[in-house]
């Protein structure tokens, strides 16, 4: 998908998008094993805002509206894949008990999940599901 289509798609909805490169947690944060930049997304469109978050390697020189809202869809076609099995983590952490660290693992990821669960239900409410829908349709997701 062009990013060209991406900003004509923006521009007939009246969607506007600021990108906000977030301050680092600094050196408490040494730890991660990945280097990321944030971006806090300040999307409008008719009188409403929203703010979401993504989160990309270090090396990304720049980061688009497509680019964003590519990441956002992706996110929200993934947590579509994984919501018959949210419901079922226990089942599945009860399976996992005897792997010790694979269970922290899992642990987080269902709270990357969820986040990422809340904000597509967050971008959906804000565009209303035919906008949304044809978001997804922008970038071959349907």
């Amino acid at each position: 998908m062009g990013s060209a289509s991406i900003e004509t798609f923006m521009n007939r909805h009246g969607i506007s998008m600021q990108l906000v490169k977030m301050q680092s947690a600094g050196p408490g944060d040494a730890s991660r094993s990945e280097a990321v930049d944030r971006y806090r997304c300040q999307i409008t469109r008719s009188g409403k805002e929203i703010d979401l978050y993504v989160a990309v390697p270090c090396e990304e020189s720049c980061l688009s509206a497509s680019d964003v809202l590519f990441m956002l869809i992706l996110d929200a076609s993934g947590c579509e894949m994984f919501k018959d099995y949210y419901g079922r983590q226990d089942e599945f952490k009860e399976m996992l008990s005897g792997l010790g660290t694979v269970h922290d693992e899992f642990d987080e990821f269902w709270l990357e999940y969820e986040s990422r669960q809340r904000q597509s239900q967050k971008l959906r409410s804000f565009l209303g599901t035919s906008l949304y829908e044809m978001l997804i349709e922008q970038f071959g997701f349907n």
